[in-house]
């Protein structure tokens, strides 16, 4: 499973390459020290991560999973919607229906759809992050105060179970599904 999840990473490079960007300038904000800042792009679960060493600050934690991904998706959305509305609900095809010539927008719209699609899929922490920051956040040691674990509960839990969709490929894979399907019919 491993390959598929470096796969996706390769192939939606801009959206991989933009997450480890924001996650090593977060990192850098919030004074957590990144282990390994020259391999955004390795070959295990790591690609398209920055390393880092978490703290037990449940603070920094909580916002060094998040922040980064707030980067991506403020980018990504608007570019994933605008590809989706043309290709899915316009219609938008390779041939103009009305003068049935090649159409000069539709590569225009699945490349808005395939960089908003790589951003979407590169929103999460690594899966070992997600699951420190829910440690520092809710374990038995945890020195967080209650209102902080009411507050981050939802944030927290989305991007614990976000993490797990990302490094399984699911979101790649039902990007490139949707794309296939809007393309053929």
């Amino acid at each position: 499973m491993k390959w598929l999840y470096v796969l996706a990473k390769y192939v939606y490079f801009p959206g991989s390459f933009l997450k480890a960007l924001w996650e090593h300038l977060t990192f850098r904000n919030l004074q957590v020290p990144i282990a390994d800042a020259d391999t955004y792009f390795g070959k295990g679960y790591h690609c398209g991560h920055v390393q880092c060493l978490l703290s037990d600050d449940a603070r920094k934690s909580f916002f060094a999973c998040l922040l980064p991904g707030i980067g991506n998706l403020l980018l990504g959305l608007p570019a994933f919607a605008a590809g989706c509305v043309a290709l899915g609900y316009l219609g938008v095809d390779v041939i103009d229906p009305l003068e049935h010539t090649f159409c000069p927008l539709f590569p225009v719209y699945v490349l808005l759809y395939l960089f908003g699609a790589s951003c979407l899929c590169s929103l999460f922490p690594r899966v070992q992050d997600a699951r420190h920051m829910w440690k520092s956040l809710y374990g038995r040691q945890s020195s967080a105060s209650g209102m902080l674990k009411a507050l981050a509960f939802l944030p927290a839990g989305g991007l614990s179970v976000g993490a797990f969709l990302e490094r399984s490929s699911v979101l790649f894979l039902a990007t490139l599904a949707l794309l296939i399907y809007w393309i053929m019919t």
